[in-house]
């Protein structure tokens, strides 16, 4: 297996403070790349270190996404929030490589969290919020088999308009009925 988990298309990696300087710095401050991100503000290198050394486990679990053909760093993947008792985590994804975007790369990271989730960590429930005018998140989301949940209505501030965000929720029954649970770890 390459990387901590992976399929034929991508791989999960440790992420790194050399990441920050490999693409994570550039997205991050990418009005493209960010426009759908919650909490979003101009970021300086500082900033994504110190915000690395506080995503550790237990509480987070952080990776770097790569394509398994080239090991081009892709991306970032997320656990956090893990309530260890209750056994829920909140995810997250951030595809900064837009030339990558509708390739179901999105759904993949989202399929391996889960896997990582549900059978590294043996978390029960993972759940996320979805600005509701992100379709292609919305779409992923689905097609990786989380539930829409619920509604926060103008729970997010983006370009100037409050924008109500879609809750979503997988559970591990709920992971076990998809294809994806059949799914090909390389």
């Amino acid at each position: 297996m390459k990387g901590i988990v992976s399929t034929e298309q991508i791989y999960f990696r440790p992420i790194s403070v050399h990441d920050i300087d490999n693409g994570w710095l550039d997205w991050i401050n990418n009005p493209i790349s960010n426009k759908f991100l919650i909490y979003k503000k101009p970021s300086t290198y500082e900033d994504l270190v110190k915000y690395l050394e506080k995503s550790q486990p237990p509480s987070v679990y952080m990776f770097a996404v790569c394509l398994v053909d080239t090991d081009e760093y892709i991306g970032n993947a997320r656990l956090s929030s893990i309530d260890w008792v209750n056994r829920n985590a909140s995810y997250g994804r951030l595809l900064g490589n837009s030339d990558l975007r509708g390739r179901g790369i999105g759904t993949e990271i989202l399929v391996l969290l889960a896997y990582y989730a549900f059978f590294n960590l043996n978390l029960h429930r993972i759940s996320t919020g979805v600005v509701a005018n992100n379709i292609a998140s919305i779409k992923s989301n689905e097609k990786a088999g989380a539930v829409r949940e619920g509604l926060s209505r103008e729970a997010s501030y983006i370009d100037g308009v409050y924008e109500d965000l879609m809750m979503f929720g997988i559970t591990k029954k709920d992971f076990e009925k998809t294809k994806w649970n059949n799914i090909v770890l390389t």
